[in-house]
């Protein structure tokens, strides 16, 4: 059984904090998307023969906040697993995360033995992180925010209206909103600063010419099918892109099942054990 132990590293004169799971081959990286935490992938990675490094992205988790440029953000990514002895790894990221893999591709092109991207952000409009994004609504945000996520029929409405198709927000992670809803908020304003860039600016290149895979939800409101797909396949145009029906913006808590299986089959990993999806697993 594969054994799960959370941990930092110091790049620079910044903390990443990380969760690293047993196993056995080429790692899998994994980077969690805005309003989430490296803990989202601990099922994930106790399911997979691969090792695994969830990393918190700057600003959430147990990560220090690191500005909110994502070039920056990507060569402290891929300095702390050259400092952890990665030499090459499956590269898989979820929307804003998805934006730090494509990124962390760019920066060291031979990192990745296969780039994974889970609704990506970076190729196409995002309309709500340039609403949000704006100073203003930034400015009221931070100031109601951590006070909102206390109501938990005000999250889940939020996540039914804007993050999956018909599917309610997990209790996992509800419970580790409410519990971080003061410290993320740096995270947050930091995280739309790089959504609003990248929603004006979308990726139009990349030194990274290996095998690129996309699953994409058909009703993702936050980052949508269409352009999304067409953003893609610009950059990368050998990109095999799958779609999930009845999915939105969270593929891996609406099926979490197709999407472990997804992640299986594009790593070369075997699934040893079933999701363990109320996270009750002890750290190591």
């Amino acid at each position: 059984m594969s054994r799960l132990s959370a941990e930092k590293i110091e790049v620079g004169r910044t903390t990443f904090a990380f969760r690293r799971t047993t196993g056995r081959g080429h790692p899998v990286v994994l980077l969690h998307g805005l309003m989430d935490s490296a803990e989202s992938w601990d099922p994930f990675g106790l399911s997979l023969s691969r090792p695994t490094l969830a990393f918190d992205l700057p600003g959430f988790g147990d990560s220090e906040v690191a500005g909110d440029d994502l070039d920056l953000w990507a060569h402290m990514l891929t300095t702390a697993l050259d400092e952890l002895g990665v030499e090459s790894c499956y590269l898989l990221g979820h929307s804003l995360g998805g934006a730090l893999a494509t990124a962390s591709a760019n920066v060291a092109p031979d990192l990745a033995r296969r780039l994974l991207l889970i609704a990506p952000a970076g190729f196409g409009r995002l309309p709500l992180a340039q609403i949000l994004g704006r100073p203003e609504v930034e400015f009221v945000l931070g100031r109601t925010a951590p006070g909102a996520m206390r109501f938990r029929p005000l999250l889940n409405l939020a996540y039914r209206g804007f993050f999956s198709h018909d599917s309610d927000l997990p209790e996992e992670l509800r419970e580790r909103l409410i519990e971080s809803r003061e410290t993320m908020v740096p995270g947050i304003r930091q995280g739309m600063h790089v959504l609003r860039r990248l929603s004006l600016d979308p990726v139009a290149a990349s030194d990274y010419t290996g095998p690129v895979d996309v699953l994409l939800g058909r009703h993702d409101h936050m980052v949508p099918l269409g352009q999304t797909s067409r953003g893609i396949l610009r950059v990368f145009p050998d990109a095999q892109i799958t779609e999930f029906d009845d999915v939105g913006h969270h593929p891996q808590a609406e099926k979490p099942d197709l999407t472990l299986r997804w992640i299986a089959g594009r790593t070369d990993s075997k699934i040893t054990e079933p999701l363990m999806l109320d996270n009750a697993t002890p750290l190591a």
